[in-house]
């Protein structure tokens, strides 16, 4: 068995271990029976799989065995990072959303999801809503609402003084045709008939919001006699 490298400057914890397993001319199963640990621990340790184990401690003891069995110029430092790495998986202790992990062999970055952060996030997302809430409030109090006239066409003719009135606005307004008073139905629909005098008419439709805006649709048309 050659002897691994010295060097694994850059490298995380779990490349600088599969590194050094590798440039010991070591498999995965051959360490796994070395260490007397079966083969999933170390393909976990190399990829930082911290779910695989029960407890830091257990964790720590067969990076510990795995540093023996591989020659690794610091066994120590290992496995003190072997813990900062838990540690920071299981969120203990952190308090920033970023924490450098200095070991014997460098330094890394990593991001750590911490419930610090996850409150951080939390209340983000809940000023978001709130924003997004109010700011269609303030929509609703300056803009008018919607109004759409399907009947009667503009400058259409009826043969009769019953003419049909429909279309739909919003549903928590109040509309009219020429200050007479139409009903809506759960979804701001309407769908009337209203008798109408011979001759041209103007039909004002005017629908009004909470806040008081309105919004006004003309329809002229001619009643036949």
């Amino acid at each position: 068995m050659s002897s691994p490298k010295n060097n694994y400057e850059g490298l995380g914890f779990g490349e600088r271990l599969r590194e050094c397993r590798e440039s010991a001319g070591m498999s995965v199963d051959q360490a796994a029976r070395d260490i007397k640990a079966p083969p999933r621990y170390v393909l976990a340790l190399e990829r930082e799989d911290w779910s695989a184990f029960s407890a830091k401690v257990y964790a720590q003891g067969i990076v510990r065995r795995m540093a023996r069995i591989l020659r690794y110029p610091d066994a120590d430092g290992l496995v003190a990072d072997c813990g900062r790495e838990w540690d920071i998986a299981h969120g203990s202790g952190a308090r920033a959303w970023h924490r450098e992990i200095s070991g014997s062999h460098g330094n890394r970055r990593v991001t750590v999801i911490t419930p610090r952060r996850f409150g951080v996030i939390a209340s983000a997302g809940l000023g978001l809503v709130i924003t997004i809430f109010l700011t269609a409030r303030l929509v609703a109090f300056t803009v008018p609402p919607e109004l759409i006239v399907r009947s009667p066409a503009d400058r259409s003719a009826f043969g009769t003084s019953i003419v049909p009135v429909a279309g739909s606005t919003e549903k928590e307004s109040s509309l009219t045709v020429n200050g007479r008073e139409l009903t809506l139905d759960e979804r701001g629909g309407f769908n009337e008939s209203i008798e109408l005098p011979p001759g041209s008419v103007s039909l004002h439709f005017t629908s009004r919001n909470r806040f008081g805006k309105t919004q006004t649709v003309v329809r002229n048309i001619f009643v036949r006699q």
